[in-house]
């Protein structure tokens, strides 16, 4: 997460914030965000909020684009935990420019106990 100017923001039991600048090395041919760069900042938000008791893997994230991020802009990511039990967790992963959202995911992650 360093190569990508990720920060921390907060980490809380089945929480993270976290966010990082677009920069010109994270664009696309069409001149916008990477959805990769989007998506690798909600997977750290994710790892953040779901490790918080045990180690755990991620099983599934699935992630819907809705809205471009272009050079400049800072993004934030949240991931929370929604639900599930000691060794499954469901999370709701956001990414926002500003007060919009850009990109909503669901992910599930396992952890052995």
């Amino acid at each position: 997460m360093k190569m990508l100017g990720v920060e921390i923001l907060d980490v809380k039991e089945g929480y993270a914030r976290v966010k990082a600048k677009v920069d010109e090395r994270f664009l696309n041919v069409h001149g916008t965000a990477h959805g990769s760069f989007i998506f690798a900042l909600a997977d750290f938000a994710f790892e953040l909020a779901v490790n918080y008791d045990a180690p755990r893997i991620a099983l599934n994230v699935s992630i819907n684009f809705i809205k471009p991020a272009f050079a400049g802009d800072e993004l934030i990511a949240e991931a929370r935990v929604e639900g599930g039990g000691k060794r499954v967790k469901f999370c709701l992963l956001r990414v926002y420019k500003g007060e919009e959202l850009i990109a909503e995911a669901t992910a599930v992650s396992y952890g052995r106990f």
